[in-house]
């Protein structure tokens, strides 16, 4: 088949996806390219189709009402606040027959909510206490494995980011004056040397992390950080001075992915080659959220939609759009709800 064949019966795919969707009658049955949820993550509507032709399909129907809903990597499960409770809650994301289950020995309303790279871990934060829990075992058999008292570090606790194994979590601290940790469970919390850090991702399956500093305008590489860290040059960039939005790499740890804010442009960095390449997204990217498929990545939410999609699983990265109609998902949030 030519690719302007195959391109046509995308096409035609994407129209009769959009009808169903549209009508309600969107099929169940089908693949799903990954999950998608509102601003306050309390509904959860998969995307029904295939990379280059998908939609939002019905909302899911859950027992009980969520906030603050977090999407796996790979799009297996979510981890959300039960709103009757506050209590953390893991929901199996299955189109037809989603399941919640509490997370025994988590505290309840955690600010943050992290999932790690490959989905293995996760790290819940605790504004009240201070305290952050890390979690493995996810799905099948969550379990706290440790807990420590970020209040001891002082400062606000802005982000956190945790390694697969739930051995390590980054945490960043401050606000105008930040700061980064390593949160080692073996040891003592460490510092990491950035001058303003504000982004950071650990690399699956590994305990390598990303870090982007708005200060020297680089996205930089630690290797080893339970051992000797050995910091690589990675991406830099030159011109307007901007914060960083988001930063990504691909399962491999070969490609690193970077946005800015209020840039319609996606840095991408090949850690083998050390070329870069800017790809238009035609939007403002302001998160890399992993959806199925290898080094694909849903770029913006609902509010700043249509959803752009970051498909960098080829030699030459390319960005897709999910068309989406607000009044249909604010019809069918209505009708779950």
């Amino acid at each position: 088949m030519t690719r302007s064949g195959a391109q046509w019966i995308a096409i035609g795919f994407l129209i009769v996806l959009c009808s169903l969707s549209a009508a309600g009658q969107a099929p169940l049955g089908g693949p799903t390219l990954g999950f998608i949820t509102d601003e306050n993550g309390s509904t959860i509507w998969p995307l029904l189709g295939v990379l280059g032709a998908a939609v939002p399909g019905q909302p899911l129907e859950l027992s009980h009402a969520i906030v603050n809903a977090t999407f796996s990597p790979q799009q297996n499960y979510a981890l959300a606040i039960a709103a009757a409770n506050t209590q953390p809650v893991l929901i199996r994301l299955d189109v037809s027959n989603p399941q919640i289950y509490s997370l025994p020995g988590a505290r309840f309303n955690p600010g943050l909510i992290a999932i790690s790279p490959a989905g293995g871990s996760a790290a819940l934060y605790d504004r009240g206490s201070g305290v952050l829990q890390l979690l493995s075992g996810l799905p099948d058999s969550p379990q706290i494995v440790y807990e420590f008292d970020m209040s001891s570090l002082g400062g606000e606790v802005r982000a956190v980011a945790v390694s697969d194994d739930a051995s390590l979590a980054l945490v960043n601290i401050g606000n105008e004056g930040r700061a980064l940790w390593l949160i080692d469970a073996k040891g003592p919390p460490l510092p990491v040397n950035a001058v303003q850090p504000s982004q950071m991702t650990f690399i699956a399956n590994r305990h390598d992390a990303l870090i982007a500093d708005d200060a020297t305008q680089e996205v930089f590489l630690l290797q080893s950080m339970d051992q000797n860290p050995a910091r690589l040059s990675g991406l830099v960039l030159r011109g307007n001075i901007r914060q960083f939005a988001a930063i990504a790499a691909s399962t491999d740890g070969r490609l690193i992915f970077a946005s800015q804010n209020g840039s319609a442009d996606i840095f991408i960095l090949d850690l083998q080659t050390k070329r870069t390449s800017v790809v238009p997204c035609y939007c403002k990217p302001t998160v890399f959220s992993a959806l199925k498929g290898t080094s694909v990545f849903r770029l913006n939410g609902l509010p700043n939609g249509p959803i752009t999609v970051l498909d960098a699983s080829s030699a030459n990265p390319r960005t897709l759009i999910i068309p989406i109609d607000m009044a249909a998902l604010t019809r069918t949030r209505k009708a779950a709800q």
